[in-house]
Order: C-alpha cells, then structure tokens, then sequence
C-alpha cells in the first residue's frame, strides 16, 4: 500500500486570462449579426435536424447586470462524495503508461472539520493512496488532489476507481448517513497506439531569450507560434519591470499550454499560459504576460502580499485586465452598474467574488493610490500589509492604510468613491463592462457544463517543472474536444470577439444562444445555435477540426486545423439549400 502525502499548492499561484497571439489569427472580416429576429428568418433553412426551430426572442440592447454569486460548494448536511466529484488527469482520455492524477471535490458541511476526513483511494480494489481533505483552491474548497498516484499499466482494459471518505466512521456529527461516503467510477485505459499522433509524439520543447526560457509542446499552436511568442514574451517582461523599477533576479520559465486554464493562467515561481487556437475564455495575451510577470517580480518587494492589492497591482501595470482600460472608468461604471463591492468584503473573500468586479475593482483602487499619493508610498504600503496570526485580510488593509496614508480603510474608500463619482463615464464604457461580465458568466456556466476541470474555482494548477518530470505532457494540454465542446466554444470566441469591436448586440446574440444550449441541457434549438453546430460537422466530414467560425447570415469563414495538424487554414462557406458547402 501506497501513503500518499495530498499535494498542498505551495506553487502560489494567480488566475487571470489569455488568449492566443495575433498572428496565429486568421485576418478578421468585417460582419454584423442582423437584429434577433432578422437572424432567425435568415437562418431558418440552416436547419438539418428533426427538432423545428424556434424563433430567437429580441435581444435588447440593454444588458442583464444581475451577477451571480459563486458557490464553492452546494450546501449539504451530511458529508458526501459522487462520481462527478471525481476528476482524472490526464484529460480527456488515459491512455496505457499514463500516470493518472486523481482530484476530490466532495460535499463537505461546515460543522466538520475538513482536515478530519480522511481519504482511501482504490484502484480495481487495491488501495493505492491514503490522505486527507484540505482547503485547496481560490475558494477554499474541500478538496485532495493525489498527483501521478497511479501508472495504468501497459494494457488497455477497464478499471474500477473507488474514492472513499471517512472509512472507519470516526466522523459522527454531519456524517450521518455513511452509505453515501463512497464513489465509484469505471476508467477505460486505451491502447497507446490509438492516442491521436501529435500527443503520441508529443514532447517539451524550450526556446530562450534575454529574459526567459519558453517552453512549449511540440505539434501545439504554441509550437507553431513560438517566434511570435519569444519576442512577445520578452517586450511583456520588460514592461512589468518597468513598472516595477525592478529587474528579474533570474530568468523567468513561461509554459504555453493547449488548453483553457482557469481564466487562462497562473502564475507561481514560473507562468502557465493558455495558449489555444479556439481560445474561448477571451481576453489579450499580451497584457495577461504583463500581468503575470508581475506576480512573479513583485515578490522581491511583496512576498507575502494580500490577493486584492496582489491583483490590483498586475492590473494597474498591465494598464487593463483583459485588453488596455481606463480604469478609473471601469471602477466607477461598476458603481453605476450597482456591482461595486465593498472593499472590506472584497479583501477577506477575494476570488469567489465575481472574476471581472474583483480584480477591476482592486485595479482600480491601486491606480488612484498610486496617481494620487505616488509610487513610493505605494511601494512601502503593498510591501507590508500582510495577514498575521488570525487576523483578516480587511484588518490588515486597514492597518496598513492607517500607517502609510494616515486613514483608515473606510475613510480611503469614501474618498476614493468620491473620487469616482466624478469621473465622467459614458454609456458605452458602461456597456462594454456590463457585456464583459456577462461573457464570462456564460463562459463559466460554460465550463461549469462540459468543461468543468478548467474553472477557476476548482482547477488543477500543478507545478508546470513537476510535469515535466512526473507527468505527461497532455497534464497541461489536454481537454475536452466533443462536438457540443468545439461548437460553444466557436461561438464564445465569437462574441468574445464581437465584445471587443463594440458590437455588443452580436455578443449578446451568441450569448443568448450559447445559453439556450447549456439550459438545454446540450439541446440545439434556436437557428443560431444550430448554424455553428453544423458548420462543426462540415468541418469534421472534411477531416478538420474548427477553431474559429465569423457567421454572417448565409455565410461564413471558418478557420481549422487539420486532424493531427497545428497548421491553420482558413476557408469560406455558404448556405445552399439546407447545407453549408465550401467556395474555396
């Protein structure tokens, strides 16, 4: 028998979001989604299913604000554990030889200690791991991850994996019921010569510059980009010490990976980076770099920094969270839009909040401390607040503001939202955030569905050298790839991209579609919907694999890769009849 030590995150870590570098992007076209119901009478003949349309409600210009809260784990009396609570890398299949990671999320009540229950792991009935819950995560969820626990073996078979809490039944207050402290799950290890060619070749590769060592998989769209990368990489890092007035003691490991991460990254003695053709969580590569260098340099005056000031300070340097903002504007249009937190409760409970708010918010609050009361201060004041013994995050902030700027935490924030009272915001900033905030909702509701190990709150962030040396390479780069996988999220990638032109009613259109299909449980019904899904399947009954779709009524420009290929193609299609076709 194994005893297996749960894996603690000593690697820190920072989520933010990435997208991938311009030039694997195919030149964009200028197009316009027609008004809701315009698009549904275009589009109505696109239908190739047995289930009838339904015409797409209107949109209104006007945007849904209402933000839900998140919810690290459903409330439960009784501790319990299910199949769904139970995650296996590599993802999305095991192959022989693999070493298998095995991630627990249970239901755990708040009247039990977390670090009282205990785990016994079990593969085909032999006990291969032993340990115990902790508050792992940005959410402080119960959770164990066991990292490489298991090799499969070198022969394709089914195997039984069995997760089971509190075994000898110590737990007795809110572990009433011990038949549900048991989850079983069947596991199909395939063959290795069925694993697609270029994870069968798969191997890491490093480039170097001035400033840091690039690694990236071979075969990947980071591969493919990774001159782009090196130069990009390098301007990025040089920015963050810029900001900092600081030089990088060593030189920086950044790691591109093929797949969606949390926002797209973190950040801990190195940088993983989501880097992916059909990179549907949105956002700016080039800042999130900034952003992320930031977290690595600012140890050497922070090191033990709160979260709020931590991610205030990389938005502040990266002069925007997802793309170049005015922060002051952003912060007060959360105030307009009812969506400001207060900075106390912002402080003690940092990441569940809302991604967007929080770290806008703390971004804009770094910037006014800075413009206002000057680097130096700042400096001093970010280097020392830190959280000793029992006391919270609010409490510390406080102090700290009480020492470097002569007030208190609520007299900083009175006068700072005095401050943005003034700040003159227009009705599109207001809009562009409102649209932001509900891209990722459906982005995570998203995730939430049919890619659930890439949210933030709950992801695998392994240390990306340990990988390297104990994993596989599809640790970091593999990822669901269904059919309902490769359409939602062209349609993410889409608004995403409609967002940042400005055309917020064609972002909202997708939106509203994408979420038909999620609280349809993966039903295509509205013409919309269904255009991009057959589209997918064209593509596929042409050998390719969909990264990016522009659809423009009857027609459309689809960008894919090859089966086993990084190469990007780009081609056009029309609507003929009832069936998309190719014109070139």
């Amino acid at each position: 028998m194994k005893y297996l030590s749960i894996f603690v995150l000593t690697f820190f870590f920072i989520i933010t979001a990435c997208t991938q570098v311009d030039v694997a992007q195919p030149e964009e076209t200028a197009v316009a989604i027609p008004s809701a119901g315009e698009t549904a009478a275009a589009t109505d003949t696109v239908i190739t299913t047995d289930t009838p349309p339904t015409e797409i409600p209107t949109v209104e210009t006007a945007v849904s604000t209402e933000i839900p809260t998140a919810s690290p784990t459903p409330i439960t009396d009784d501790l319990a554990i299910a199949p769904d609570d139970l995650f296996l890398y590599p993802l999305p299949d095991i192959y022989t030889d693999d070493r298998v990671t095995i991630q627990v999320l249970p239901q755990v009540p708040d009247d039990v200690p977390v670090e009282s229950v205990t785990l016994h792991i079990y593969v085909d009935g032999a006990e291969v791991a032993v340990g115990q819950l902790n508050l792992g995560s940005l959410a402080s969820m119960p959770q164990a991850t066991f990292e490489w626990v298991w090799q499969a073996g070198s022969i394709a078979d089914t195997h039984e994996i069995q997760v089971t809490l509190d075994q000898g039944d110590l737990i007795q207050i809110g572990d009433e019921n011990p038949d549900n402290n048991t989850a079983v799950i069947t596991l199909p290890v395939l063959a290795a010569a069925s694993r697609p060619v270029t994870e069968r070749n798969a191997t890491w590769v490093t480039a170097e510059n001035d400033c840091c060592l690039i690694h990236v998989v071979s075969g990947t769209g980071a591969y493919r980009d990774l001159p782009a990368l090196t130069k990009m990489v390098e301007t990025a890092v040089q920015e963050a010490g810029r900001q900092l007035n600081l030089e990088p003691e060593e030189k920086l490991d950044i790691f591109f990976v093929d797949r969606v991460i949390g926002q797209g990254g973190y950040a801990g003695s190195g940088i993983v980076m989501s880097y992916l053709d059909r990179q549907y969580s949105g956002g700016g590569l080039y800042e999130t770099l900034v952003h992320e260098a930031i977290h690595v340099l600012d140890r050497q005056i922070a090191p033990q920094r709160i979260s709020l000031l931590a991610e205030g300070t990389a938005v502040w340097a990266a002069g925007g969270h997802y793309k170049p903002e005015n922060l002051d504007q952003r912060a007060a249009a959360l105030v307009i839009l009812g969506q400001y937190v207060p900075l106390a409760d912002l402080a003690d409970d940092f990441y569940p909040v809302q991604h967007e708010i929080g770290y806008l918010e703390a971004g804009g609050l770094v910037k006014y401390l800075i413009d206002t009361y000057g680097w130096s201060v700042y400096q001093d004041f970010y280097s020392h607040v830190i959280i000793e013994g029992s006391k919270l995050p609010s409490d510390a902030l406080n102090q700290g503001f009480q020492t470097y700027y002569g007030k208190s935490l609520s007299a900083m924030e009175s006068e700072w939202l005095d401050y943005l009272a003034e700040e003159e915001v227009g009705e599109t900033a207001v809009q562009d955030l409102a649209t932001t905030i509900r891209f990722y909702n459906v982005m995570r509701q998203y995730q939430t569905h049919y890619d659930p190990t890439a949210h933030f709150l709950a992801a695998w962030l392994p240390n990306p050298a340990d990988v390297i040396e104990k994993g596989n390479p599809a640790d970091l780069t593999g990822h669901p790839q269904d059919e309902i996988n490769i359409t939602l999220e062209t349609m993410l990638f889409a608004a995403d991209i409609a967002m940042r032109n400005g055309d917020y009613n064609r972002a909202d259109i997708l939106l509203d579609s994408v979420t038909r299909v999620l609280e349809g449980d993966g039903a295509f019904i509205d013409p919309l919907a269904i255009n991009y899904l057959n589209i997918v399947r064209k593509a596929e009954a042409e050998g390719y694999e969909a990264q990016q779709i522009d659809l423009n009524g009857s027609r459309a420009e689809l960008t894919a890769t090859k089966k086993n290929s990084s190469n990007l193609d780009t081609f056009r299609l029309r609507l003929q009849g009832q069936d998309w076709v190719f014109t070139n």
